[in-house]
């Protein structure tokens, strides 16, 4: 099926943002700036909290991590920030059914706590990261090797509502990929 027949990728084409071309650009490193995202998602600048969405957004645009370091990179810089655990987090979630695709498994579509969607699928897997208290925790892959921390709220909802059990572990489904959230113990 050609890209413009598929549904999947239009619906996404439609609900994602179109991210920056960072992998073309290559800045130099200028340093650090005083920006920190607390655990909780709220991006500070020099200690006070960012109150303007869309100047979080305009950050968002820009942010990548290489060699688990978080930047906002530009075509002509590239700034260190501190990010104490995921720069975002996923407050939210619908399911989008889709003509012609995955009957049985509609898709799983995610929104951040700065108003974007992304479909969790291949591109945008879910992964686990072990947490300081040694528990699994699930975090969404956005563009440029950035992670959005799943919010417990939205992790309950899945566990009431979309995660399905198999004798080892807990899977959850997006139209046709599987996610496994951990095993049972």
């Amino acid at each position: 099926m050609s890209q413009n027949n598929d549904p999947l990728a239009s619906l996404s084409r439609l609900i994602e943002q179109q991210s920056a071309p960072m992998e073309q650009w290559q800045p130099q490193h200028c340093g650090a700036i005083d920006i920190h995202i607390s655990a909780d998602g709220v991006w500070h600048h020099q200690g006070s909290a960012i109150k303007r969405l869309p100047l979080v957004q305009l950050f968002a645009k820009v942010l990548c991590r290489e060699q688990g370091q978080y930047y906002l990179k530009t075509p002509v810089e590239k700034m260190a920030i501190s990010v104490a655990d995921a720069p975002l987090l996923i407050v939210d979630w619908r399911l989008q059914e889709l003509p012609e695709h995955d009957k049985h498994h509609p898709l799983l579509i995610c929104r951040d706590n700065i108003g974007r969607e992304f479909i969790v699928g291949q591109t945008h897997p879910l992964v686990l990261h072990q947490d300081a208290q040694g528990q699994q925790v699930p975090y969404l892959q956005l563009p440029h090797n950035v992670e959005a921390k799943i919010s417990r709220a939205v992790f309950y909802a899945w566990a009431q509502e979309l995660i399905e059990t198999t004798q080892q572990e807990f899977i959850l489904y997006s139209g046709a990929a599987s996610f496994s959230l951990g095993g049972l113990t």
